[in-house]
């Protein structure tokens, strides 16, 4: 049990620097703040974008006004006899569709 727990002691993940790599200089203390500036403006900067919302306003001629817009619906209803299922759909302008049955398959 000792030998296992003193190899438990020895193995470090994170082993403490020399000692002649742990001196402090002013060019090292120049290059931390330098960085730790950076690093908070680069910060602040995403966090103002993160928080800010964009609108953006933009109209456009529809074109396609007479089409049908397609709708792929993929829906199981175990209990319910097909007969009674209808699709209805309402538009933006207001254009009101009642028991859709073109090119739908009940199954």
């Amino acid at each position: 049990m000792g030998v296992k727990l003193q190899a438990l002691r020895n193995f470090d993940a994170f082993p403490r620097a020399e000692e002649h790599l742990l001196q402090k200089t002013k060019s090292g203390a120049v290059v931390s703040i330098i960085g730790l500036a950076i690093m908070a403006i680069l910060f602040i900067h995403e966090l103002n974008y993160y928080l800010t919302t964009y609108t953006v306003h933009q109209m456009s001629v529809d074109l396609k006004r007479g089409e049908t817009l397609p709708i792929h619906i993929n829906m199981t209803f175990p209990s319910l006899p097909c007969e009674v299922l209808s699709v209805d759909a309402i538009d933006m302008s207001g254009k009101h569709e009642v028991d859709l049955d073109t090119n739908i398959w009940k199954v």
